[in-house]
């Protein structure tokens, strides 16, 4: 009879601990990607950054183009992240970094660099910030009067963004505003050309431009 019960105990046992470690996470399928998210520019820690784990599966054979998200996370107060995803039919891997007032960013990887195990991959994002130019002409001579002006420095892409695209005009009377979003915490380069009585006459001029604010520049030729 004891011999019977000691059996008992000992299989109770085993399927506990059975039980038990089914319940954990098999660590040897988990990928784990941490590390630090920063202003691009002014390379402060940021905090409450989102950072989104993406993958692009085969599924049922076939592959599948669109990432689907699998884990997002925020960042602490020192601007630290962690985060973990079980590896299945992955085909690429995209992770992609929010913060409010800030451009996002966009990283694509393959499986072969995001294999199981454990990856340190730091982002710097860049605050944004509005640039209003208003250009006029002040002292017109003749309707053959020309300006030709740009954004000299590296501008961002994306939706009402700053360009270095020139915006031309000929004509006596002109007066034009371009506000465009911009990197934030760094100086915007203006340039333009002005012609009147067949006299072309380069200038450009530097403006900080303040992160999260609008900065205002008046162009009077």
């Amino acid at each position: 009879m004891r011999f019977y019960f000691k059996q008992l105990l000992i299989l109770g046992a085993l399927v506990f601990f059975l039980l038990v470690n089914s319940c954990k996470k098999d660590t040897g399928t988990s990928i784990i990607v941490q590390g630090n998210v920063t202003d691009g520019i002014q390379h402060s820690v940021l905090s409450n950054a989102e950072v989104t784990f993406w993958s692009s599966r085969i599924q049922s054979g076939t592959y599948n183009p669109n990432y689907i998200a699998l884990a997002t996370v925020v960042t602490d107060a020192s601007g630290n992240y962690s985060l973990e995803i079980t590896k299945d039919k992955d085909a690429g891997f995209r992770i992609t970094v929010d913060k409010l007032k800030y451009f996002g960013q966009t990283n694509d990887y393959s499986v072969e660099y995001l294999t199981v195990g454990t990856h340190t991959l730091n982002y710097a994002i860049n605050p944004e910030a509005y640039f209003k130019l208003n250009v006029k002409n002040v002292s017109g001579i003749s309707n053959s009067d020309y300006i030709s002006y740009w954004f000299s420095n590296t501008q961002p892409s994306g939706f009402n963004c700053c360009n270095s695209i020139p915006i031309e005009f000929t004509g006596q009377s002109y007066e034009n505003t371009v506000k465009c979003r911009t990197f934030g915490a760094q100086i915007m380069h203006v340039k333009w050309v002005v012609k009147k009585d067949n006299v072309s006459t380069p200038y450009e001029s530097s403006v900080f431009c303040a992160a999260f604010d609008t900065t205002v520049f008046n162009l009077n030729y």
